[in-house]
């Protein structure tokens, strides 16, 4: 065999294995990037009305039968919310979540199911209206206040805070809620500011890119390696107490090995922020498994009693959007 059969064979071979590496971005994966407001699949479904119908939901809960409906594991969900009037967006009912002084709160897990899994390109998402209430204003010292919000997870073995990911064991795509202050911004709920933001622990913070927003790495719990990153929107919006907004997370799964994968977080249908350029697995069955809705606080010793209202819960495999209001 001469050299220039070699050298066409090893051209074949290259193009073949790029080929067999090269997995195509579906359209739907530009669904949300746009300025100003982005409309998904709610758009279809004023007041969410019948969007458990649609074809890419795979659990809806607006509470409506004054019942929690939504499964996680335990109950915990249930257990650990009051359907309230008192609670509710635009309906009869919403999730009230109460914290008491020295209380954290759980964690939920709803099991995203097989259906889920089915496309060659993976996107989950999940889409919560939620309410800060006053009570969450620590008091005249300022004190900083953290909160859990929800996301996308797989917890495959060991996981937590203090395991790195490696791409074969855990990773994540969630958001939180922190509060500091003194400030004087307008923004400011008599002085305290009130902030959500997008994060993810995952095997390669180094390689993500901000594409929208900033990018902070934080040093690693374990190990020399960082595993964890938050991406902040900029400028930042700050959030008003006693004030319904339509929060989403979307995690797109990567390509085994690839850093192809990525995650991007909403506000009221506007794009906050986005990391791309994202390796959350090396293996091909590491698939996310739950959704996290989070009713854990990071800090648990207020006197006062806080109170966080929920309501319109959808998750589903294609970007969901605020409600269409009838």
């Amino acid at each position: 065999m001469n050299k220039y059969t070699l050298f066409l064979i090893s051209l074949i071979l290259l193009s073949c294995s790029k080929n067999e590496q090269s997995t195509p971005i579906p359209p739907h994966f530009n669904d949300g990037l746009e300025e100003g407001i982005n409309y998904g699949i709610a758009a279809n479904y004023p007041n969410d009305k019948g969007i458990e119908d649609n074809e890419f939901v795979l659990e809806y809960d607006g509470f409506e039968n004054g019942q929690v409906n939504i499964y996680t594991e335990e109950d915990r969900y249930k257990n650990n919310v009051n359907l309230t009037a008192e609670a509710a967006f635009e309906s009869n009912f919403g999730a009230l979540h109460t914290w008491n002084q020295g209380e954290y709160g759980p964690t939920c897990r709803y099991p995203i199911p097989e259906e889920a899994h089915v496309e060659g390109r993976k996107a989950y998402f999940v889409r919560m209206y939620l309410n800060y209430d006053q009570s969450f204003h620590p008091g005249e010292e300022m004190e900083a206040v953290g909160v859990k919000g929800f996301g996308i997870y797989n917890e495959s073995g060991p996981s937590g805070a203090n395991t790195p990911c490696d791409g074969t064991n855990w990773y994540c795509a969630s958001c939180q809620f922190v509060g500091w202050g003194p400030s004087q911004k307008p923004e400011a709920n008599d002085g305290y500011l009130w902030f959500g933001h997008l994060y993810s622990y995952n095997p390669a913070p180094n390689s993500a890119n901000a594409d929208v927003g900033t990018i902070k790495i934080s040093n690693p719990g374990a190990g020399d390696k960082p595993y964890r990153f938050s991406i902040y929107a900029d400028p930042y919006q700050y959030i008003k107490f006693d004030q319904w907004y339509c929060y989403e997370v979307g995690l797109y799964l990567n390509t085994p090995g690839k850093n192809d994968g990525e995650i991007r977080f909403w506000i009221d249908g506007i794009l906050q922020s986005r990391a791309t350029h994202m390796r959350f697995r090396d293996i091909e069955d590491l698939l996310p498994e739950y959704v996290q809705l989070n009713l854990h606080r990071t800090t648990p010793n207020f006197p006062q009693t806080m109170k966080r209202y929920a309501d319109n819960i959808v998750i589903a495999t294609r970007y969901i959007g605020p409600m269409i209001k009838n």
